[in-house]
């Protein structure tokens, strides 16, 4: 009888502290999660317009008009290239040094000559101008992003 009453302590000691425990792990491990949630909240929803870089790039004979937007360390571009010119990749790598010399913080220059991406960032820049309210504008920004490139994470 005095081995049960043992045992059945023992055993309901062990139960609490095993619940203790995992609780404490289980508040741990809400914690970090929401750390990350908070992290992700925080992350920079800043579409600027970088008119700098655009007046850079405009140098270069190919482009008849381009826009650059930067958010976080990325540039998107939006081009237009005179008639009869492609976008090859000397042209990108001259286009990124262009907008990298404006803001070396930048770490990755996407370009596009893609008429309806060029058309959607070109909108985007004069309602900016005129001071139209943007509001929705960046998940828009972000779904396009994603699609015309697809591997710009």
């Amino acid at each position: 009888m005095k081995k049960q009453i043992i045992l059945t302590a023992s055993l309901a000691s062990v139960i609490l502290i095993v619940g203790c425990s995992s609780n404490k792990l289980h508040q741990q491990s809400t914690n970090i999660q929401n750390k990350t949630i908070q992290q992700e909240t925080k992350t920079d929803n800043r579409i600027q317009i970088a008119d700098q870089a655009v007046t850079n790039i405009m140098k270069l004979n190919q482009i008849q008009q381009a826009n650059v937007l930067v958010t976080n360390r990325n540039a998107y571009v939006a081009a237009m290239l005179h008639h009869g010119v492609e976008l090859s990749r000397n042209l990108e790598d001259q286009i990124a040094a262009q907008v990298k010399a404006v803001d070396p913080a930048i770490q990755n220059v996407y370009v596009s000559t893609n008429p309806d991406f060029f058309g959607r960032i070109n909108t985007y820049v004069q309602d900016v101008r005129q001071g139209k309210p943007v509001a929705g504008f960046f998940d828009e920004f972000s779904e396009t992003i994603k699609r015309v490139f697809p591997s710009a994470r």
